[in-house]
């Protein structure tokens, strides 16, 4: 800018000095002065205009480099600048064009490999927080903020506003004060209901600044499993264990000197009979679970419900109660025919053992654009409120001694019908009271 004051300048003084020096060598009258005067000004003017006019073009150029630097120091993709072969910057706008595709290639990777980064860590079944050494998050994915209960926090945060747990903050104090990798099963209360994560605290020091870095991994299902697997094998052991005793028993028994008793030996036969077949459901039932869990796809068929109810009824003793099967004739579903039927002959078989002597079953199904439902009510014992989440579990069979003096079985009919509807991804409701009844319903997709 003084430069360009300093040019200026330097013109007007060498007009106003050409000026004096014509008005020396010629005598001029005072019009012809004045003449000369707006003459030398005009001239003046104009070189001060061509100057400024051949500069700008000079540098025109350099102006629209400079503008591009700026943008890309802004944010923007970096852009060249178009440069001719007589421009005197001509090889330094070539070393900056070279220059911003280096830049644009190296954001464009950069990008790649954040945008790879954050897609990966959103889709990870681990939960992933990094603290600073300040107590800053700056990672804290999507599947950390569903296991501790919380909204996705705009990073960076405060740990304190997110990590409301006191035993996971020691952890990660812990982690600072050792400057050594944690590992721990964390029992955590989360939005009221018990979970069990394991907890990884990894240190990380470059320079002064320093990290540590958590992984979350819920073992909540995966224990839950590992319990239902051990009460699984405790409560078939003890199922097996029992018949087979009492089998064992009065054989033994015949084979002494009771046998020799007609009386007695025809009623300790019809025990071991009742026993043996007793044995032969439960390991009917436990193959039928097999089944379901390795099932290969079966031929998808139309279904009549109400003969398929009315074949399973033929196969249930239903002396004691009276049935209503109020599904229309023409009733049909598309779905797996073996399955329905396992599904309608545990209800029915379940609403018939667990009623009332003269007592009622109501058999009902509906169907809309997207699935369809069947519905089976009795007139029974009903199901305690506090038991009613858990009769879907195998070999549960609610309170054992009040089960037992009203009928026999193997616990394991829910959960296959539980097993099937889980497959189909369908759902169960159910309503139940106390001396009153039992509604399950069973909606599954069509």
């Amino acid at each position: 800018m003084k430069k360009r004051i300093g040019k200026i300048t330097s013109i007007y003084s060498l007009n106003i000095l050409l000026l004096f020096i014509v008005t020396r060598v010629i005598h001029v009258s005072h019009n012809q002065l004045y003449i000369l005067v707006i003459i030398f000004f005009v001239v003046a003017n104009f070189e001060v205009w061509f100057l400024n006019f051949w500069q700008n073009k000079e540098t025109a150029e350099l102006t629209i480099m400079k503008n591009r630097m700026i943008a890309t120091s802004a944010g923007e993709t970096p852009r060249g600048v178009l440069a001719e072969p007589t421009s005197p910057y001509y090889e330094l706008l070539e070393q900056f064009n070279e220059l911003q595709s280096y830049v644009r290639h190296s954001q464009y990777s950069a990008n790649r490999e954040i945008n790879n980064y954050q897609t990966l860590l959103a889709s990870l079944p681990v939960g992933v927080i990094n603290v600073g050494r300040h107590h800053m998050i700056d990672v804290f994915n999507q599947t950390a903020a569903d296991m501790l209960g919380v909204e996705m926090p705009e990073v960076p945060i405060l740990d304190s506003l997110v990590i409301r747990q006191f035993t996971l903050s020691e952890i990660i104090n812990h982690t600072f004060n050792t400057n050594q990798r944690q590992h721990s099963i964390l029992n955590l209360m989360i939005d009221g209901e018990a979970r069990q994560y394991d907890v990884s605290t990894l240190f990380h020091q470059s320079g002064s600044n320093a990290e540590v870095m958590v992984m979350l991994y819920d073992l909540t299902e995966v224990l839950k499993l590992e319990r239902m697997q051990a009460d699984f094998l405790a409560n078939a052991s003890h199922e097996f264990k029992t018949p087979l005793t009492a089998i064992t028993g009065f054989v033994e028994t015949l084979q002494g000197d009771a046998g020799a008793d007609e009386e007695t030996r025809t009623q300790f036969l019809q025990i071991v009979a009742d026993e043996a077949k007793r044995l032969s459901a439960l390991v009917s039932d436990i193959l039928s679970l097999s089944r379901m869990q390795h099932k290969v796809d079966e031929k998808i068929s139309n279904l009549q419900i109400s003969a398929i109810v009315e074949q399973q009824l033929e196969k249930i003793d239903t002396k004691t109660v009276t049935v209503h099967n109020d599904i229309a004739p023409d009733f049909s579903v598309s779905g797996i025919a073996s399955d329905v039927s396992t599904i309608v002959q545990n209800l029915l078989t379940n609403s018939v053992k667990y009623n009332k002597t003269d007592g009622e079953v109501w058999i009902s199904a509906y169907k809309d654009t997207q699935q369809w439902q069947i519905k089976v009510s009795d007139s029974g014992i009903g199901i305690p409120l506090n038991q009613q989440s858990r009769i879907f579990e195998r070999f549960y069979r609610g309170d054992e001694s009040r089960q037992r003096k009203i009928a026999s079985g193997t616990g394991l009919g829910l959960a296959i019908v539980n097993e099937i509807v889980n497959q189909h991804n369908g759902g169960i409701n159910i309503k139940s009271q106390v001396g009153v009844g039992t509604t399950i319903s069973v909606i599954l997709p069509l």
